[in-house]
């Protein structure tokens, strides 16, 4: 240990006497660790471990197909209430399935108003997911009939808005106007989705259940045991098969798919984490044989050092060990800077997914939204005649594509014709 000490005394000298190298190979070093080290803790974190579902691999989402004529490289859709009842009411693959839809809920009560996202599902969906609450109970089929309202808390709304307190269940707060019972809170681990703070109950009227041509749920489902995926997309791909020659007005296009949990949250991230995983361990074998050459240039500078520790009669070991005691510093400083600047790449490589991923639900959504009403639209503007005020008026050309604001002329003079959507209809504007 004495000696080991000293070694490192004078390697950490020879490197202070050297301030550029060092500067040069402790630099090179972090930035390939670092680059290393944050893509494989994302490339970890969202490929290679599973779900924290108890037996994650049987989740699965099941999306529409859309058409494509309508949806041209649209690949996944929501799914209509009446298609999803159909679904689980034949389909003979599936242990439970779910239904949901995300919105926002304004709370009140118990500090100061906040509006958080939530997200309301039918009674199966905890046992689709298989969670197990903290405290209380989670929703159940019971609370899609029933006229008590309830709600469940995330665990970090839980502790930041109660304090933690276990007898939270059992109390009110008030959600968009109206009490609600807290009977329980999740996990954050088992949140899904992960930004949900609130699980409320889906009631749908009969009427609303009915609905067929409006898609704004999201299904989940657990395959029964000895079930593959390839299984159940046959029979959903039969089942969406038959319900498009029963009900060729709505659902005429419109096929299933079954896609595992997992692949449906990575989506197309895998392709570039895996390109980019691949690269950054090039850059680290790079940066590994620079640093080799340095050490190597430095220790060919070091010959006369070397020679007259040979002549003094230092054996091998005596001179190779300074050596590696300066490389050891060196990896030590760099492996230390590295994991810092993989702190700071795992944070900006998160916040990047995280804005694309929002942005793409944003634009998703706009897309789903208008492209939705877009026949409506179309056929309402495509009308003889149009009512302005007290005046009905001729609709004399409509713009060839679908765009917000619509296009037209009446009269000789042109319009633009705004959108506004609200209670599930559409509401052309002069």
């Amino acid at each position: 240990m004495e000696h080991l000490y000293q070694d490192l005394r004078y390697g950490f000298r020879a490197l202070l006497k050297s301030p550029g190298f060092a500067a040069v190979t402790i630099a090179v070093l972090a930035l390939g660790i670092g680059a290393n080290t944050a893509i494989f803790s994302v490339v970890n974190a969202v490929l290679l471990k599973s779900l924290p579902f108890p037996e994650a691999e049987r989740i699965v989402a099941v999306p529409h197909t859309p058409p494509q004529d309508i949806f041209p490289g649209r690949k996944y859709f929501s799914v209509s209430p009446a298609n999803y009842y159909d679904w689980k009411a034949q389909n003979t693959v599936f242990s439970s399935m779910a239904m949901g839809a995300g919105g926002v809920a304004a709370i009140t009560g118990g500090g100061e108003p906040i509006s958080l996202d939530s997200f309301s599902v039918t009674g199966e969906f905890f046992g689709v997911m298989r969670s197990t609450p903290i405290v209380g109970r989670l929703l159940g089929p019971a609370d899609d009939d029933s006229g008590h309202d309830v709600v469940v808390l995330s665990e970090e709304l839980w502790k930041s808005r109660f304090g933690g307190n276990r007898a939270v269940v059992g109390t009110t707060i008030t959600i968009d106007g109206k009490a609600h019972e807290i009977v329980g809170v999740l996990p954050s681990k088992l949140a899904y989705p992960t930004e949900a703070r609130v699980w409320l109950p889906l009631r749908l009227t009969a009427e609303e259940r009915a609905i067929r041509g409006i898609h704004d749920f999201g299904v989940l489902a657990r395959l029964k045991n000895g079930v593959s995926v390839e299984a159940a997309r046959s029979q959903m791909n039969a089942l969406a098969s038959r319900l498009a020659a029963q009900y060729p007005a709505d659902n005429k296009g419109w096929g299933a798919a079954v896609i595992p949990l997992h692949e449906d949250l990575v989506g197309d991230v895998r392709p570039a984490l895996l390109v980019l995983l691949g690269a950054v361990g090039f850059v680290l074998l790079i940066a590994c044989a620079n640093v080799a050459n340095l050490v190597l240039a430095r220790t060919v500078a070091r010959r006369k050092e070397i020679a007259v520790r040979a002549a003094l009669g230092a054996g091998r070991d005596r001179i190779v060990r300074p050596i590696l005691a300066e490389t050891t510093i060196l990896g030590l400083a760099g492996g230390a800077l590295g994991l810092l600047l993989a702190g700071l790449g795992v944070r900006l490589i998160v916040a990047f997914l995280g804005y694309r991923w929002n942005s793409d639900r944003t634009r998703d959504e706009s897309d789903r939204v208008y492209r939705e009403y877009d026949r409506e639209f179309r056929a309402y503007l495509a009308n003889a005649t149009q009512i302005v005020g007290k005046e009905t008026i001729k609709v004399e050309r409509l713009s060839d594509q679908f765009t917000v604001p619509q296009k037209l002329t009446i009269k000789g003079t042109p319009y633009e014709i705004g959108l506004t959507i609200g209670d599930g209809r559409l509401f052309p504007q002069l």
